[in-house]
């Protein structure tokens, strides 16, 4: 009896030693953590917002009166992202109204006045083409952009051949945040400076040109459906 017992108890540790000896230890896997939230695709949208600014008129003659610009913008975005991780590369392309803004018949400026009418400078609309660079944080982005800037304007001082207007282009660039309510729905909270370069105006008797130098900047709200 006790040799059957002694031969059991030394089977026993034969096989925990046998066991031990297949069991091997593994690191536990970490997995990297990625945004819950997919900013990836194609979307459309609105915004709506405020853009205020300043222009000098000149000539080729010297400087005339600034015109103050600011006014309600409002306009559509279509774009798309990409997304790796936390990530986010976009396009992004809108247009919108602009800013306008006149200075009083009479005003004098460095070299020059508004002598038959009141100065003024209009942006008539204005779009832009701008590359999206983001930090996603699940349903938030926060995003840097900057790209290409055209529009069509008009200027110039009233009643006169100085009026006159035309197409100009130049570069904008801003910050953003978005937030995403549901799959599809987002809104955004955006700045961006715009400088459309040098906008032209009117020619006067034909021997000058009639321009305005200056830019706007834009704050504004939008709504975005993802598809």
């Amino acid at each position: 009896m006790y040799r059957l017992l002694l031969a059991s108890t030394v089977l026993l540790s034969l096989g925990s030693v046998a066991l031990a000896a297949d069991a091997v230890y593994t690191d536990p896997v970490v997995e990297t953590p990625v945004s819950a939230y997919n900013w990836s695709g194609f979307y459309i949208g609105a915004h709506a917002g405020y853009a205020w600014g300043d222009y000098t008129l000149f000539s080729n003659s010297g400087d005339g009166p600034n015109v103050d610009v600011d006014g309600f913008v409002g306009g559509a975005t279509i774009g798309y992202n990409w997304q790796w991780d936390y990530l986010v590369l976009g396009i992004e392309a809108d247009i919108s109204n602009g800013p306008d803004g006149t200075t009083s018949q009479d005003t004098a400026g460095p070299v020059w006045s508004c002598n038959t009418g009141d100065c003024n400078a209009e942006i008539e609309y204005f779009g832009t083409v701008r590359g999206r660079l983001g930090v996603a944080f699940d349903r938030w982005l926060v995003y840097g952009t900057a790209g290409y800037a055209y529009g069509e304007v008009e200027g110039g001082i009233e009643n006169s051949d100085q009026q006159g207007g035309g197409s100009a282009d130049g570069w904008a660039a801003g910050l953003g945040m978005e937030f995403g309510w549901t799959e599809h729905w987002s809104t955004k909270a955006e700045y961006l400076h715009v400088d459309l370069g040098d906008i032209p105006f009117g020619t006067g008797d034909g021997t000058e040109n009639f321009e305005g130098d200056g830019d706007f900047d834009v704050v504004r709200l939008g709504v975005n459906y993802r598809f």
